[in-house]
């Protein structure tokens, strides 16, 4: 069973909303395995259509067949449930705190399949979201298209903006959705629970949005959770919107990925395309920052299909070159695994 562990040794640095890591693995034998979901891991009130989360086991799954194929090992995966089963509805419903999610299998195999994305594993650890200031080096013309052949054989699309000006309101808008989601009673609850203000929090936890990784003193990181009003107050608020658009640097590129993804089946395989991209970006030292209330604040998703007229946008993020970001916490291989 300890191919299991080894692929987890590496695979549980794949990145999850708020990095929760929702995935929990039980081992039945030594070439098959039960995924689980953890119910208390999901977010219903950020992701009320389920799509992050299946999403996020997507990615996980692809996580795992990237790893096993370096190691000479076909992983397949089988579901338990129809994916739209998996909505916040019925994982409330759910009496288990441990959701099946999808059986895994193990095969010895000679030669990658052709199918099968080549990423060695140190990609796995150098892959990190950057809140750092980007460096004002331009994308190379050769990479953008890397990007954008990766995202167009698995059907979705890569698109960028580098004009200074609509940048600029792309992160106006993305500040006033922070500010406007962190007063709404529901998200502030299930998000701040996330929130780790101390070395001593992170490494207990190994889990969450670490202050180290937020580019944020602790002070402000504190009264955006505790004191939120202070975001909507007309003396405070200016003062707060300048201090969070400096701590984001300069950034010369905006980045967006689009295509089929708010219904389950097609949420789960952008989710594996996710994952590879986010490799693919890795292996040419390039990070992203992603946005994430521009497309889940209704409004902000509608501002922005208005002025950047590209439909069904599912992700927003900076994107570009940066000194090395800290690297947040994983559980241990231990912690993820079920008896």
């Amino acid at each position: 069973m300890s191919v299991w562990k080894e692929l987890l040794e590496t695979a549980i640095y794949a990145p999850s909303p708020h990095n929760v890591q929702p995935w929990r693995l039980r081992i039945l034998s030594n070439d098959t395995a039960d995924l689980l979901i953890e119910k208390h891991r999901t977010l219903p009130k950020e992701d009320p259509t389920g799509s992050f989360i299946i999403l996020t086991m997507g990615l996980f799954i692809q996580a795992l067949k990237i790893v096993a194929a370096n190691n000479s090992i076909k992983l397949d995966f089988k579901l338990y449930k129809p994916l739209s089963e998996f909505t916040p509805e019925h994982i409330a419903k759910a009496e288990d705190e441990l959701l099946p999610f999808a059986k895994l299998t193990l095969a010895q195999q000679s030669a990658r399949a052709a199918d099968e994305p080549a990423y060695e594993n140190a990609l796995f650890l150098t892959r990190r979201t950057s809140r750092l200031s980007y460096l004002p080096e331009a994308i190379p013309e050769h990479l953008v298209q890397t990007l954008s052949n990766l995202a167009h054989a698995w059907g979705q699309t890569y698109k960028q903006i580098t004009t200074a000006d609509v940048v600029e309101q792309v992160l106006k808008r993305n500040i006033e959705a922070v500010f406007e989601d962190l007063n709404n009673p529901a998200y502030h609850g299930e998000i701040v629970e996330w929130f780790r203000f101390t070395d001593r929090s992170s490494r207990r936890s190994r889990d969450g949005l670490d202050y180290r990784c937020m580019n944020s003193s602790r002070i402000s990181y504190w009264l955006a959770a505790r004191v939120p009003q202070l975001l909507q107050l007309p003396v405070t608020r200016p003062v707060l919107k300048k201090i969070y658009r400096r701590q984001l640097g300069h950034v010369p590129t905006i980045g967006m990925l689009a295509g089929p993804f708010w219904q389950p089946e097609s949420a789960f395989e952008t989710g594996r395309f996710l994952m590879c991209f986010w490799l693919e970006l890795a292996k040419h030292d390039l990070y992203i920052h992603p946005y994430g209330n521009l497309v889940t604040n209704k409004a902000a998703a509608e501002w922005c299909l208005q002025l950047l007229g590209v439909p069904q946008i599912w992700l927003i993020f900076r994107i570009g070159f940066s000194k090395t970001p800290p690297q947040s916490y994983r559980r241990s291989v231990e912690e993820v695994l079920v008896d």
